[in-house]
């Protein structure tokens, strides 16, 4: 999952029915990106997932992130997603949400990457 401020939100929704569902296994990764630091909403549930689900694993990315940060600086890039994302496969869907510019961007990358239109979903 790649998510860009508040589109955050289907992806929460997505990971709280897989992860509250005791017999779903799927695997989950999200980058989230966000300009500041305190832009990052739904932090502490996230986090709280992530503590609560070894299949659950999240990557913070800030454009402006503060001193000390040790997250992804920046914008999301194809080095990011092929660091924190599982590669391409039959049984891999990559969510994207964010402003148009950055679900374009993501698109591109996600092509460059090898990821089919199957295995891409916008919301």
């Amino acid at each position: 999952m790649i998510a860009g401020g508040s589109g955050i939100t289907p992806m929460y929704q997505v990971a709280q029915e897989i992860l509250n569902d005791p017999n779903d296994d799927t695997s989950l990764s999200l980058i989230y990106a966000n300009v500041n630091e305190d832009d990052i909403l739904l932090r502490s549930e996230l986090d709280d997932l992530a503590e609560r689900h070894p299949n659950f694993n999240v990557y913070y990315v800030l454009n402006n992130p503060p001193r000390g940060w040790q997250g992804g600086k920046g914008f999301v890039t194809t080095d990011m997603i092929k660091k924190h994302l599982p590669a391409p496969g039959t049984d891999v869907l990559v969510l994207r949400c964010g402003p148009g510019p950055m679900n374009k961007a993501m698109e591109a990358h996600l092509d460059a990457l090898g990821y089919t239109n199957g295995q891409q979903f916008q919301f």
